[in-house]
């Protein structure tokens, strides 16, 4: 072969595997990406960011707002992931994306605030100026409680964006308004309290289904989103005291010894002592009886009365004594727990609450 030619046969075999290495790379790096957790690709995406790579960074905010599952970003990260990214496409220049990305940001956690020592001015005053033009309200309240009705209160506290003006309400499922809550400014935030009763603050609302919606005005007085946190009221517990643990056995054991066996051996031995001293006199009319009739009937009564006795009928047996009073002390304490249960569950009522959802013109929203 040509000099010339292998050299170029070489050189072309060369650039070959190196493009197809090139391939594979480029194939290999998505398919990394994607199969990382949702926080793993958050981190990526802040140290793209810091490294100035903003297209890049933006790219793997996105992917990692979209995993959903087991996999999925806690909503502290979600809301670091949607500052990042608002910032991100900011400072390239696309500040209606940014814009919107905010909202988004404000709408899903009215709470946040983003840190003034990561991220540029010109975020921070993008994001005042969304938050303050965006009212919006999120609530905390016990997953669990139990109150007793015009004594007690359940505490919800709100939190909002920006300073307005809210309504909130108990509302049944049909839309029935149970209880008004409060309507007024909301700051920072407000606790609201609920002592259990209906509109008519004369009893609790039937057990069932219920949802406490606060709505949030804009200027004009228009409903721009809703709350809606589920809660449902329960029959009051009466568990609260634990019950003492079982014994073992709960089986009450005889406490004395039976008669039956003591008799079973009684009876058939008098009956025959009875038997020898008397019954040939009976059969055989005129003889008179011998005394050894009498002395061998006597032993036989003798000896029955001399078993029924070992057998000591009507003894206690104190290992089921014992027993016995180990019982009959955890009955008593079950029965003390259960009318002390009672006596604290009389008048309560349980209150359970969900997960809150923001309504708004765009759709629902966690």
């Amino acid at each position: 072969m040509d000099p010339q030619n292998a050299q170029a046969d070489r050189f072309m075999r060369s650039a070959l595997l190196l493009l197809v290495g090139l391939c594979c790379g480029t194939v290999a790096v998505p398919a990394h990406a994607a199969g990382q957790t949702a926080g793993a690709t958050l981190t990526l995406g802040v140290r793209a960011y810091d490294d100035l790579e903003f297209e890049q960074a933006a790219g793997l905010f996105r992917r990692a707002l979209t995993v959903q599952g087991s996999d999925a970003l806690s909503a502290a990260n979600a809301s670091r992931a949607l500052i990042y990214l608002s910032a991100t496409e900011l400072l390239r220049d696309r500040r209606d994306s940014a814009r919107v990305i905010a909202r988004r940001l404000v709408i899903r956690n009215p709470r946040f605030r983003p840190d003034e020592l990561v991220f540029p001015p010109q975020l921070l005053l993008l994001y005042e100026v969304v938050r303050r033009a965006t009212p919006a309200v999120i609530g905390e309240a016990p997953a669990d409680t139990a109150i007793r009705p015009g004594k007690d209160a359940v505490a919800v506290r709100l939190y909002a964006s920006s300073v307005h003006d809210i309504g909130a309400a108990l509302v049944a499922l049909d839309g029935r308004v149970v209880r008004t809550l409060y309507r007024g400014p909301i700051g920072d935030s407000l606790v609201l309290r609920w002592n259990g009763l209906d509109s008519a603050g004369t009893s609790p609302p039937p057990s069932g289904s219920y949802v406490l919606t606060v709505s949030s005005f804009n200027r004009d007085g228009r409903v721009v989103r809703i709350m809606r946190l589920p809660v449902e009221v329960l029959p009051g517990p009466t568990d609260t005291l634990r019950h003492p643990p079982a014994p073992a056995d709960t089986v009450l054991l005889p406490e004395r010894r039976p008669m039956g066996p003591a008799l079973r051996v009684l009876a058939p031995g008098v009956l025959g002592g009875v038997g020898v001293a008397v019954l040939p006199g009976l059969v055989a009319r005129g003889e008179k009886p011998s005394g050894t009739r009498f002395a061998l009937g006597g032993a036989v009564t003798l000896a029955s009365i001399a078993a029924f006795v070992s057998h000591r009928p009507g003894r206690q047996i104190p290992a089921n004594v014992v027993h016995n009073r180990g019982i009959r002390e955890w009955q008593n304490a079950v029965a003390d727990v259960t009318r002390r249960n009672a006596e604290r569950g009389r008048g309560l009522i349980g209150v359970r609450s969900g997960t809150p959802l923001i309504l708004t013109p765009e759709g629902t929203g966690p």
